[in-house]
């Protein structure tokens, strides 16, 4: 409301990963947002848009369902020796959706349904899509990151700068 007041010009509010439950994507913090809906629609009343952020690193933690899904499907990056790629970003270690499968794609736009059609968000930050990694040398994806390229199997030097393109 002090925006308002003071008449200072304002579209949109962006809310950084502290929004997420333990900076797990797709989640709200109960503690800070425990009614995000309705939190949205007061904005939305003030005339402000709410934006979110979303990054690609999802927690390794069976409790948390977008990761539980991903595993069981199969959809996250794996190194060429096979196991899947972790890396540590803000939620801790993490596996990373393989955006170059369109059967992956379809999944992580489906991720978006209750942010969009039932909570109100109006808008995406996509972030830490390089995608950053805290823990390798480089700060992002080895180059033996294998990526399923629309069936055409490749490394991340290759995927490197699509990544980020497929995520959105």
């Amino acid at each position: 409301q002090k925006f308002r007041d003071l008449k200072i010009p304002c579209d949109a509010i962006y809310l950084d990963i502290d929004y997420m439950e333990g900076f797990r994507c797709f989640t709200w913090s109960k503690e800070y947002f425990p009614e995000p809906k309705r939190m949205v629609k007061e904005l939305a009343d003030d005339g402000f848009k709410t934006v979110v952020i979303i990054d690609p690193g999802i927690k390794i933690d069976m409790e948390y369902d977008v990761f539980r899904e991903g595993l069981e499907k199969d959809y996250f990056c794996k190194r060429a020796d096979g196991p899947y790629m972790k890396g540590k970003v803000w939620p801790g270690e993490c596996y990373f959706p393989d955006y170059t499968r369109p059967e992956v794609r379809e999944w992580w736009a489906g991720l978006f349904k209750e942010l969009v059609s039932e909570i109100g968000v109006k808008g995406v930050w996509n972030d830490m899509n390089e995608p950053a990694v805290m823990d390798v040398p480089g700060k992002s994806f080895p180059p033996d990151v294998r990526h399923d390229y629309d069936g055409n199997p490749c490394s991340h030097q290759k995927a490197h700068n699509i990544y980020g393109m497929q995520m959105a």
